[in-house]
């Protein structure tokens, strides 16, 4: 019986592991301060290829989904 517990309770504590590991961590995007700028050329319909043009005259190079 023992045995039982100590593996529910190993369980629940790799359960509890996970969830700390897994949390999200909040961090400043380097965009957010471009972020209001974007916008509003995203609403005057530039593209995105333009957007991530401009990104890079601002000295700033982004690979991923805008």
């Amino acid at each position: 019986m023992t045995f039982n517990a100590n593996a529910k309770a190993k369980a629940l504590r790799l359960k509890n592991e996970k969830k700390l590991i897994s949390k999200k961590r909040f961090k400043p995007s380097k965009l957010d301060k471009h972020k209001q700028r974007l916008l509003a050329l995203y609403e005057e319909d530039t593209s995105i290829a333009n957007l991530q043009r401009w990104l890079l005259r601002k000295g700033m190079e982004y690979i991923g989904q805008l």
